[in-house]
C-alpha cells in the first residue's frame, strides 16, 4: 500500500490563488485607510493654523490682522499664513499640501480668510475644501469665527 505524505499540487495552487485574492482585497483596503487618514491630517493642519490666525487676530499681536490665503497653483496647492496691516502683507509660513492632495475649493486662484483685530470674525462664512483620490474634507470658517 502506497501512503502519500504532503500535498498536491492542485491544493498548493488553490491555497496560492485564495492567499492571492486576500492580499488584493487587503490592500486595496489598506491604500483607502491610508490616503484617508492623509486627508484628514492635513485637514486638521489647516484647521490648526486658521485657529492660530484668529487666536494672533484676537490678542492683536502686532497690531495686525491675521489670515490665511489658500491657493490652486497648477504645480502644487499651497496656503500661507500672513498679517496684514489692510495694506501691507507680511508672509508667516507657506505650507504645501502632500501630493495627490488638491484644493477643490477654491477651485481655481485664491481664497482669503482674514480675521477681524479683538474679534476674531471674519466678513461672511466661508469653507475650503480639500480632496484626494474621491476623498473630501470640507472646513467651514463661520462668520464669527468659529471653524470646523
Amino acid at each position: 500500500m502506497h501512503t502519500s505524505r504532503g500535498f498536491s499540487l492542485l491544493e498548493l495552487l488553490i491555497v496560492i490563488a485564495i492567499m492571492a485574492v486576500l492580499a488584493v482585497t487587503g490592500s486595496g483596503f489598506y491604500r483607502g485607510v491610508v490616503k484617508n487618514m492623509e486627508i484628514q491630517s492635513a485637514s486638521k493642519m489647516i484647521v490648526s493654523d486658521l485657529q492660530q490666525m484668529r487666536a494672533k487676530s484676537m490678542i492683536g499681536e502686532s497690531g495686525y490682522k491675521w489670515g490665511v490665503r489658500f491657493v490652486k497653483n497648477t504645480s502644487g496647492d499651497y496656503y500661507i499664513t500672513f498679517s496684514t496691516d489692510g495694506t501691507n502683507s507680511t508672509t508667516t509660513a507657506t505650507t504645501t499640501l502632500s501630493s495627490g492632495i488638491r484644493f477643490s475649493d477654491p477651485a481655481s486662484g485664491y481664497k482669503d480668510v482674514i480675521f477681524n483685530k479683538i474679534s476674531g470674525t471674519i466678513p461672511a462664512a466661508t469653507t475650503t475644501s480639500i480632496t484626494q483620490e474621491g476623498a473630501t474634507a470640507t472646513t467651514t470658517i463661520s462668520s464669527i469665527g468659529t471653524i470646523y
